[in-house]
C-alpha cells in the first residue's frame, strides 16, 4: 500500500477489495476479511499493463467480472479480466481521439445497464460497457451550463442503476473570501451535452457541503446520499434526500 492510495473498489459477489497503488504502478486485491497485514491475493503489475504512476483510481464489475482504470496522462480507459494477475496485458484499451478523454481521473461502472462513466477536465464521458480502442462515447456531459469545466472540476463520480442517474463529486475553488465551494451534481443516463442537472447539493451553512474531493457513495435502501468532505475538519456527510432516488 502506499499514502497514494486514493481509490477504493468493493466486490461484494467475490468478497474482495481492490486498491491501486499509483507508486508501484499496480493493482492489488485483497480478500474481503483482510486484516493487518496481510498480503494481496492477486497483483496486477508490469509492462504489459499499460499501468503507470497515475494508477490511483479503480472499479470493479462483480457480473462481467472486469476490473477498470484511467490513466490521465495517456488519456486511456485499461480494462483487465477481474481474475488477472501479473504482468498481463488489458483485455480492452480505451483510447484515442474520438473518445474525448482529456486527463481522465476517475471511473465507475454499471453493469445492469452495461455502462462505464468517467470524469475528464471538462465533464463526464459515458461510454457502452463493451466499448474499445478509439471508441465515441455513449454521452458527454459538458459545457457552461452543467457547471463543470474551468474552475469547477468533476472529481469522483457514482452511478444509481436501478433509477439511471450519475452523481458527480464537483470540487469549485474558493471564493473572493477564500472559502472553499463545491457540489454534488445529478444528471439522468438520457442527458447529454451542455445540460443543467438534474439535481445538485451546493455549498451552504446548512449543508456543511465544502469540498466533496473523496466522492460520494449511495445507500438505496436509506434513500441515503454519502459524502466524504475534504475540508477542515474532514468528515462524513450524510443526507437523506429520497426525491433523488426516484
Amino acid at each position: 500500500m502506499a499514502r497514494t492510495t486514493h481509490d477504493i473498489a468493493i466486490d461484494p459477489v467475490h468478497d474482495e477489495i481492490l486498491a491501486p497503488n499509483p507508486f508501484a504502478e499496480a493493482i492489488l486485491i485483497f480478500r474481503g476479511g483482510a486484516s493487518g497485514e496481510e498480503a494481496p491475493i492477486r497483483i496486477i503489475q508490469g509492462p504489459k499493463t499499460k499501468l503507470s504512476r497515475n494508477t490511483d483510481n479503480v472499479a470493479v464489475d462483480e457480473v462481467h467480472n472486469e476490473i477498470y482504470t484511467v490513466q490521465s496522462r495517456s488519456n486511456a480507459i485499461l480494462v483487465f479480466d477481474r481474475e488477472a494477475q501479473g504482468d498481463v496485458a488489458p483485455i480492452r484499451v480505451i483510447q484515442g481521439p474520438k473518445t474525448k478523454l482529456i486527463r481522465p481521473s476517475r471511473i465507475a461502472a454499471d453493469p445492469v445497464n452495461n455502462l462505464i462513466a468517467v470524469t475528464t477536465t471538462d465533464g463526464v464521458v459515458i461510454f457502452n460497457r463493451t466499448a474499445s480502442g478509439d471508441a465515441a462515447p455513449r454521452t458527454v456531459i459538458s459545457g457552461p451550463k452543467t457547471g463543470l469545466g474551468g474552475g469547477a472540476r468533476a472529481t469522483r463520480v457514482t452511478l444509481y442503476p436501478e433509477g439511471k442517474k450519475i452523481f458527480v463529486a464537483v470540487r469549485g475553488g474558493r471564493s473572493r473570501e477564500g472559502m472553499k465551494y463545491g457540489s454534488v451534481s445529478v444528471w439522468k443516463y438520457d442527458d447529454k451535452g451542455d445540460i443543467p442537472p438534474w439535481a445538485i447539493l451546493r455549498t451552504s451553512s446548512v449543508t456543511k457541503l465544502k469540498d466533496p474531493f473523496g466522492g460520494v457513495a449511495l445507500n438505496p435502501e436509506a434513500k441515503e446520499v454519502m459524502v466524504m468532505e475534504n475540508d477542515h475538519p474532514a468528515a462524513l456527510l450524510v443526507y437523506q434526500l429520497s426525491e433523488v432516488f426516484q
